[in-house]
């Protein structure tokens, strides 16, 4: 197995998630800075608090 060392900081906040995401999508990368921007996305992504997901707003079955 390889050992791969990437460079690429990991995001810390959900804005710097989304900025990374951006450049992913947008530049014309390959190789091994196209595997490390998807490795810090990946562990990002994994270490990300969902507290917004359990204060949507909506209402449960009382709202009926």
């Amino acid at each position: 197995m390889l050992d791969i060392s990437c460079t690429i900081p990991i995001p810390t906040t959900p804005q710097e998630l989304e900025q990374t995401l951006q450049h992913y999508r947008e530049s014309d990368i390959d190789g091994l800075e196209l595997f490390c921007e998807w490795q810090a996305i990946c562990e990002a992504s994994l270490t990300q608090e969902f507290s917004e997901l359990n204060s949507d707003g909506v209402s449960g079955e009382d709202s009926y």
